[in-house]
């Protein structure tokens, strides 16, 4: 019994070292690679330098090591190196038996957020890419972005900037929800203002973004916290809609019958259809007004915990400005 019970357990040993000449053989680390999923603008790093900065372990088995550690090696490299804060690690794929091959891709410029000294050049999830003195938003570069509490005392390249205002990292995909990709975003918006309000009804505050345009137009998103992506795609329908409103001879606008389109002005600044050209409150606005005047403003019904709201609970009006 004895004799069998050593027979098989060098069996078990032999199976087992088999294995591991296996793991450390036929799946140890031999190679690694870099591919670049998205075309090169600033990203200067050589495909050496991100190997060497992912600090692999050549002979260490692929079945067993890290990626994550080096993912994060290769993005904090850019406390050596700053060109390193335009690399986004996608994923690291391993190809059997042997190789592992880094997806890399370049982070973009979406944003120059304005502070007190300088203007830092952020991507889409608020990482700085670098920081320049002087910036003036063109409709090929970042949209100036001013406004935002930023938390950080002392920024530098390559951290991601803490603010408040966490909800604003979702508004490139919330553009992107509506077909606006990041060169449509940046030909179009000039400057976002950021700012908080006070709910009157509910006395809570909530942070709202004030849209330019190079052609003049402005928009405000009001709680960008809720139903953000159904709001800018709300946004876009009524732009489409109002500067695409029909017009008369004396410049009013009409309906599609032809019939001059007549507003209210409330109190808040609002202006609302109003149908009773006899009511002396009700007055024509001209898409000379509309251009000049108004911004349209994207806005939710009232958030309260007694009544259950939807993201599409969400409505539109022109605001004077």
């Amino acid at each position: 019994m004895r004799k069998k019970l050593i027979i098989s357990l060098s069996v078990v040993f032999g199976f087992i070292a088999v294995l591991l000449i296996l793991f450390w053989t036929l799946f140890g680390l031999s190679k690694v690679t870099v591919s670049f999923s998205t075309t090169l603008e600033n990203l200067t790093a050589t495909q050496e330098e991100i190997v060497n900065a992912g600090k692999f372990r050549k002979g260490a088995s692929v079945l067993f090591e890290g990626k994550k550690k080096s993912i994060r090696k290769i993005e904090e490299y850019v406390s050596q190196n700053e060109n390193f804060a335009y690399i986004k690690v996608e994923n690291i794929e391993t190809v059997f038996p042997n190789k592992f091959v880094i997806h890399i891709s370049e982070r973009e410029e979406l944003f120059a957020i304005s502070t007190a000294e300088n203007y830092l050049i952020c991507d889409r999830d608020l990482r700085v890419l670098r920081v320049v003195s002087d910036f003036e938003s063109t409709q090929t570069n970042a949209i100036l972005l001013e406004g935002l509490t930023l938390k950080s005392e002392t920024i530098k390249i390559g951290d991601f900037l803490n603010c408040e205002e966490k909800n604003i990292t979702k508004l490139y995909s919330a553009f992107v929800q509506s077909n606006r990709n990041l060169n449509e975003q940046r030909s179009k918006f000039q400057k976002i203002e950021v700012s908080h309000y006070l709910d009157g009804f509910t006395k809570k505050e909530y942070v709202a973004l004030e849209l330019y345009t190079f052609s003049g137009k402005r928009f405000e998103i009001c709680n960008i916290d809720f139903a953000l992506a159904n709001k800018i795609k709300l946004m876009y329908a009524v732009e489409t809609s109002i500067y695409s409103q029909k017009v008369d001879a004396d410049g009013d606008m009409v309906d599609a019958q032809g019939n001059k389109v007549f507003f209210k002005k409330l109190d808040s600044g609002e202006f609302v259809k109003f149908n009773e050209e006899t009511d002396d409150s009700a007055i024509k606005i001209s898409y000379l007004q509309v251009l000049s005047n108004c911004k349209i403003k994207v806005d939710n019904l009232t958030l309260s915990e007694f009544v259950h709201r939807t993201e599409n609970d969400i409505y539109y009006c022109l605001m004077s400005l």
